[in-house]
């Protein structure tokens, strides 16, 4: 199976579980905050959300110009928008808007092959130094997601915790 169709299908499973674990919650346990340093599910909701399209796009700039660097900080203005918008937002509209973004990333990936993937370009921190694409895809999407679905359990593990202590 060539690399960028099971980049593809990682994305969709993941994105297919992180929806089937907060569709049955209720809204009290998606916006209950473990710890005034910890996302709640809401902002790990709106923070996936924008992480899938952001990576995408820059994927598929970096591809498309045929290098140049990537990337950004975690202090970058999207990026901590997505979270702090996240009490204003509805659930619905943030799962609608995960899905909506992994279709885009799912149709962005599509049109890519793995020799594409393999460019290699400079990451604007100098600690990732230069990578191959495939390290944008499975560093900055695939296990991203993968683990702010360990991250969502993780807060159900807590909640479930806090409960049962009252």
């Amino acid at each position: 199976m060539p690399l960028i169709e099971q980049y593809r299908q990682e994305m969709k499973e993941v994105v297919k579980k992180i929806v089937q674990k907060v569709s049955p919650l209720t809204e009290d346990v998606i916006r209950w905050k473990p710890s005034a340093d910890e996302w709640s599910i809401i902002e790990i909701l709106c923070h996936v959300e924008e992480v899938i399209g952001y990576w995408t796009r820059e994927l598929v700039r970096v591809i498309q110009a045929g290098g140049g660097e990537w990337g950004r900080g975690l202090n970058d203005e999207a990026r901590l928008a997505a979270v702090r918008q996240a009490d204003a937002r509805a659930v619905s509209e943030v799962i609608r808007g995960i899905e909506q973004a992994a279709t885009f990333a799912d149709e962005q990936l599509a049109a890519l092959s793995d020799e594409q993937l393999a460019l290699e370009a400079p990451h604007r921190n100098p600690k990732f130094g230069v990578k191959p694409m495939t390290f944008l895809v499975e560093h900055f999407l695939t296990e991203h997601l993968a683990g702010h679905l360990r991250q969502i359990e993780r807060n159900l593990r807590k909640h479930e915790a806090a409960q049962s202590k009252q």
